[in-house]
């Protein structure tokens, strides 16, 4: 039998086949016999895989190249924290070596983390929006996070809102004259804001919809912190308000805008200038999602994931531009 190579395996440098890896790597872990795999098609870095054993399902993460050691560990010590604090995330596995596990192959040291396979679908895929309930939930969940005191090693993220002045800069003669139009006034106001003056606390930054799942049983799950870093502390909700808690009606966002101020603050009290900054920052949040996405498309080609980034951050630019007009 040929099999043939997932264009995401080149993320980890590997020209082998895939079944003769994830073979070495069940039989590490003692998950029991490889049966067959189904890689994640969604996500911009690392390679990830869901792998059937005779014993069950297992989530497999390959880390990219460009991740070094340390890169690596730093993600693992944040998911072990996090769960600890109590955050819903899947539980990760432990072989001999450890969380964090290399297999030497003729094309380099690979290198991965292995975790609670949900039976469940991201919200992405689902193509709905959270119950009242569920965003509840995740907002809660959000102040867990925020209130995590960790401060992992600094690692940039393209995609960050703090970092929408250098990345519009550079990427601005790529956009379109409706985006730089869109996007003119808010890198005047942002280069206005103070960002050192905002409280700043450890920070998601990635919950949106393709990284919270609603498993079967209906428990929701919040994957992915690799570009989790410390930032301000509105920057969580920023981003959860772009995307996972966006609604495209005036009243429901506006609902869903105050409700989530609410709720966040239940626990952790925001101060007055946060509050004030949150319409700009959610703005923003919009913005880099058109900026991300025309970046990655420019480096890689375009694909069906750069387009939803597009059209969702058009959208959601267009509607908090007149939103908070």
């Amino acid at each position: 039998m040929i099999f043939k190579t997932h264009p995401f395996q080149k993320r980890i440098s590997y020209k082998g086949t895939i079944e003769d890896l994830l073979k070495q790597v069940v039989k590490d872990y003692s998950f029991g016999n490889y049966k067959k795999h189904k890689v994640v098609g969604v996500g911009y870095e690392d390679f990830n895989v869901v792998t059937e054993t005779d014993k069950g399902k297992y989530f497999l993460k390959f880390f990219a190249d460009f991740r070094d050691d340390e890169n690596c560990q730093r993600y693992v010590d944040i998911i072990l924290s996090a769960i600890e604090h109590k955050v819903s995330h899947p539980k990760i596995y432990k072989s001999n070596q450890g969380y964090f596990n290399k297999i030497n192959t003729l094309d380099g040291k690979i290198r991965f983390i292995a975790t609670e396979y949900i039976d469940g679908k991201t919200f992405f895929d689902l193509g709905l929006k959270p119950s009242i309930q569920e965003k509840e939930f995740l907002i809660r969940q959000a102040s867990i996070i925020n209130s995590m005191q960790i401060a992992p090693k600094f690692i940039y993220d393209s995609w960050a809102i703090v970092n929408f002045l250098q990345e519009y800069k550079e990427i601005k003669k790529h956009l379109t004259n409706v985006d730089i139009g869109l996007m003119e006034h808010l890198a005047k106001k942002l280069s206005m804001v103070s960002i050192e003056d905002l409280p700043h606390c450890f920070v998601h930054g990635d919950i949106i919809d393709t990284n919270v799942i609603r498993s079967k049983n209906n428990k929701l799950y919040i994957l992915d912190f690799s570009v989790s870093n410390v930032y301000p502390r509105i920057q969580e909700l920023a981003v959860m308000l772009c995307d996972i808690l966006f609604e495209q009606n005036k009243n429901d966002f506006q609902k869903t805008y105050d409700r989530t101020l609410e709720v966040y603050q239940e626990s952790i009290k925001l101060e007055q200038k946060e509050i004030e900054t949150l319409p700009l920052y959610t703005q923003v949040a919009h913005a880099m999602h058109i900026i991300g996405s025309v970046k990655s498309a420019l480096q890689d080609g375009d694909s069906i994931e750069n387009n939803h980034w597009m059209e969702m951050g058009r959208e959601g630019l267009v509607f908090t531009s007149d939103f908070w007009k």
